[in-house]
């Protein structure tokens, strides 16, 4: 009797002894499980769904140049008062590309016109070159004289001055633009509009030149470029505006110095044409500009 109670005991001890081993080893895995990193069904379940629902930021190769933009459009504005500078110009209009002009330039920043519009700008424009369009004046303030330009030509037209809607035709006269789209500021806000767009659109190649230089100022050039004149999005054929843009930034500064823009070339292999470029050379910032600057009765103009 005694041998068989101790079988008995025996068999119960190895039972417990099982038992015992089986849940210390759920316990363990769950432990684990919970702890360790391995997920169990409810966190996989978890991570899955915010994996699902996250909507992931792509980058996209015109990032750089929207961020210089921005960027530097805040600098200027927080910055720059006023400037005065030689604005050289040229401009392919209905189809032509015009000659090169030189203007010598002052322009004053007043007050936003809105919250997320440019400043308010009075702008005095002087003629260079061409000879022939030599010494014809410009001035343009802002909310001022209906918001008319007022303006005389060169030569013999000198002698009469009219004040002129900026859009008219005689106003814009060999001009791409109106005066109202003149300036730093303008440019910047142009770059910001056409580069979201164009982000939109699709890919674009960007090249980064760090050591360029335009004049004697040290720039970094940022070149974009399109190989296809037109994108096609949700079945609509969309036409993008230029092949090769160019900027040249002043990296102290944070000023495009240059900007160009280039339609693709007539023939495959071929140069890219013209289309605009602007550049500003002899920048003074800050220059102190006063009133009688944007004055047609100052007596050092021929108004």
């Amino acid at each position: 009797m005694a041998r068989q109670g101790y079988r008995v005991w025996a068999a119960r001890l190895a039972i417990g002894c099982v038992l015992l081993i089986v849940v210390g080893g759920v316990a363990i895995r769950f432990l684990w499980q919970e702890f360790a990193g391995k997920p169990s069904a409810d966190t996989e379940s978890t991570s899955q769904s915010a994996s699902e629902d996250a909507t992931p930021i792509e980058s996209h190769p015109l990032d750089p140049l929207l961020e210089f933009a921005r960027t530097a459009l805040r600098n200027h504005v927080e910055k720059h008062l006023d400037y005065t500078a030689v604005l050289t110009k040229q401009e392919r209009v209905a189809g032509k590309l015009l000659p090169e002009s030189k203007m010598a330039m002052k322009l004053k920043y007043g007050k936003r016109v809105g919250a997320e519009s440019p400043r308010s700008v009075s702008v005095y424009i002087k003629t260079l070159e061409p000879k022939y369009q030599a010494g014809r004046e410009v001035i343009w303030v802002q909310g001022r004289n209906d918001n008319k330009i007022t303006a005389h030509g060169a030569g013999l037209l000198g002698m009469i001055t009219l004040d002129l809607n900026p859009e008219s035709r005689l106003a814009m006269a060999g001009n791409r633009y109106p005066i109202t789209e003149i300036g730093i500021e303008k440019l910047l806000c142009k770059l910001i509009e056409k580069g979201e767009r164009d982000r939109k659109l699709g890919p674009a190649i960007i090249r980064i030149t760090e050591n360029a230089t335009f004049g004697e100022r040290p720039c970094r050039l940022m070149e974009v470029i399109h190989e296809s004149p037109t994108t096609t999005i949700d079945g609509q054929i969309i036409d993008f505006e230029f092949f090769l843009a160019q900027i040249y930034i002043d990296v102290e500064r944070l000023i495009p110095l240059k900007y160009a823009s280039y339609s693709w070339p007539m023939s495959p292999g071929g140069p890219p044409e013209l289309l605009e470029t602007y550049a500003y050379v002899d920048l003074i910032l800050n220059a102190g500009l006063q009133e009688v600057d944007f004055d047609p009765k100052n007596p050092a103009y021929d108004f």
